[in-house]
């Protein structure tokens, strides 16, 4: 009498709270069947193999019967099935397991094998149990998680069904879990440790898709002070205190798709995969170097206040920053101290001479872009084809013209830079009074004659640091070049390392550049 009431209780709630389209109770059955099967036997013998196969292909089903409640009221919340025996799934709720991730703060859920890629030289993937997964959260009202993508969360996951204890007179439940495969790389299944599967390149996919549209895009004609809103620091996985977090910065022309390879090496490797976490820098290229650097350096503060607060976390301490060209002298600026040599590479006049000639907000931008110090939770850097003494290719009048004509700049900084072009010619280094817009436009800063490289060789990296420099398999490197910089001006003397790669300038997603990455990664201490 018992089970009929219910089975007639599970009924009528299921009328108000439907199930998945397409799920069974049996498969909910078949997926217990051979949880107790795992359970029993040792992993690697052929009853566990078999149990594995059907428990997996259960958990496929249930994953993508998923779909059918996406943008619902009832997503995320537990379901109850009828029939003759009666089934409640449920899901961990926000905040209630570390090592997993709750299927409600995410506004989709797609299984990892039918994500298509592009571009990887690897899929980081394995068989295990459960079934690997992308969740998805691209909802406009819920992706301003702090430090993540703009249009989005997109993490891997593996979706494992647990099967707690029955309690008489209630529903058999399943508890469908969506573990952390960067957290985790194993579950107890009885008196066994099961080896989770897992997609990690699925996920990066979307996480780093092509970033063009930080360049020209939904940013253009955002008000931002000196690209306040167009440049982000994004982590591409949960904070994880106790990991490194390693911050990546794309050069010019370029957006943080091109660290995909390197990123998913990372994540291939088990012993760098739980001592890092990737960490991404997108920025228009068209802002002064000086302001691109003073806002990565504010990010990274702001990053640290919210989740290291205390500055209690190992990880945070010992941030390591890999730079590609113009990505590389951000990195170079935030661990150096600047003096007045970074203020004099521009200006022929005191700040306070300056400052009845330009309003508050540019006062305070140039502060910030040529004033700083350096950052003490930076422990080590690298720089990938970075033009140290800049680039005979910028010296070119022409292509500066049009480069700067194929780069968009946020509209606050244009206004700024107006502001900084109106000024007097007397109030500008004697150097920069031929340069377009007084030099200081990202294009122009990286041209071999200016100042700014005077500046920069007067302050040596304070911070362990390797060069990775391309030089298209010369057989001199001494007198090589990628195409855009010349060895000579990417060779920097006391690096604890050099690696040379026979590349072009864009050579990150080459395998050689993405093992150079992986090894300097492996022997910081």
């Amino acid at each position: 009498m018992k089970q009929m009431t219910a089975v007639v209780l599970v009924c009528a709630l299921g009328a108000l709270l439907p199930a998945c389209q397409g799920l069974r109770s049996a498969t909910l059955d078949q997926a217990r069947a051979a949880w107790h099967v795992l359970q029993q036997e040792k992993p690697g013998t052929v009853p566990a193999q078999k149990a594995l196969q059907k428990y997996d292909g259960a958990v496929a089903l249930v994953v993508k019967s998923l779909r059918s409640r996406e943008g619902t009221t009832a997503w995320g919340k537990e379901m109850l099935l009828g029939g003759a025996h009666p089934w409640r799934l449920t899901f961990d709720a926000p905040g209630q397991n570390d090592s997993s991730l709750a299927l409600a703060e995410f506004a989709h859920c797609q299984p990892a094998a039918e994500v298509k890629l592009h571009g990887f030289e690897k899929v980081v993937a394995h068989g295990g149990l459960g079934v690997p997964v992308v969740l998805t959260q691209d909802d406009p009202r819920h992706v301003n998680r702090p430090f993540h993508r703009s249009y989005g969360e997109y993490l891997p996951a593996t979706a494992v069904l647990e099967f707690p204890a029955d309690v008489p007179g209630h529903a058999t439940e399943a508890r469908l879990r969506f573990y952390n495969p960067l957290a985790v790389s194993a579950v107890a299944v009885g008196r066994h440790s099961q080896p989770l599967a897992e997609n990690l390149t699925a996920a990066l996919q979307a996480a780093l898709r092509d970033a063009s549209h930080e360049e020209s895009g939904p940013d253009k004609h955002v008000s931002s002070a000196s690209g306040e809103h167009a440049s982000r620091l994004f982590f591409l996985s949960r904070y994880d205190k106790a990991r490194v977090p390693v911050v990546f910065v794309h050069g010019m022309f370029s957006g943080t798709d091109v660290w995909k390879n390197s990123v998913n090496e990372l994540y291939a490797n088990a012993g760098l995969r739980h001592r890092y976490q990737p960490v991404c820098f997108s920025y228009p290229s068209k802002l002064p170097v000086p302001a691109s650097a003073a806002r990565l350096r504010e990010l990274l503060t702001r990053a640290r206040q919210s989740l290291d607060p205390r500055h209690e976390n190992a990880g945070f301490g010992r941030m390591v920053l890999v730079g590609h060209s113009m990505g590389g002298l951000l990195a170079r600026l935030l661990a150096i101290d600047s003096g007045n040599d970074f203020w004099r590479a521009f200006f022929d006049v005191s700040p306070q001479r300056l400052a009845g000639g330009v309003d508050a907000d540019t006062q305070h931008m140039l502060q910030q872009a040529l004033f700083f110090q350096h950052r003490d939770d930076i422990k080590t850097v690298v720089f990938i084809s970075t033009p140290h003494r800049g680039s005979v290719l910028a010296d070119n009048s022409v292509l500066r013209k049009l480069v700067r004509a194929m780069l968009f700049l946020p509209s606050t900084a244009g206004e700024q830079v107006k502001t900084l072009t109106a000024l007097p010619a007397a109030f500008i280094n004697p150097e920069l009074r031929t340069f377009h817009a007084w030099g200081v436009g990202g294009v122009d800063n990286l041209a071999a004659k200016h100042p700014f490289f005077r500046a920069l060789a007067r302050h040596p990296v304070g911070v362990p640091f390797h060069s990775i420099i391309a030089t298209r398999g010369a057989v001199d490197c001494r007198e090589s070049s990628d195409g855009i910089v010349s060895y000579g001006s990417a060779h920097l003397d006391g690096a604890a390392s050099e690696t040379i790669v026979p590349c072009s300038h864009r050579c990150l997603e080459k395998p050689a550049t993405v093992q150079a990455v992986v090894k300097i990664l492996e022997g910081v201490r």
